[in-house]
């Protein structure tokens, strides 16, 4: 991923009914905490979840690929030894 400091993985859209949604940046999907799929928010709302998972830069960024979509990648690419399971 781009070690650019200003690349933020989380986005915010605004909806037709006056709502917000907090978005994938690259795939435009709602974005999830837990269940959770952060949509039918305020302004506000979105935008402090939308900062609160910028700032989440842990981890690798195929983690925000569902595990189904992963399952499909080659082996190199999503992280799975499959020789030492």
């Amino acid at each position: 991923m781009s070690s650019d400091i200003s690349y933020m993985p989380y986005d915010r859209r605004a909806e037709t009914d006056g709502t917000w949604t907090v978005v994938d940046a690259i795939t435009g999907h709602p974005a999830r905490i837990g269940y959770k799929q952060l949509n039918d928010l305020t302004g506000k709302d979105a935008s402090e979840f939308m900062d609160i998972l910028n700032r989440n830069k842990g981890g690798s960024p195929w983690r925000r690929l569902p595990r189904y979509a992963i399952q499909g990648l080659p082996d190199q690419i999503s992280g799975i030894d499959h020789d030492q399971a």
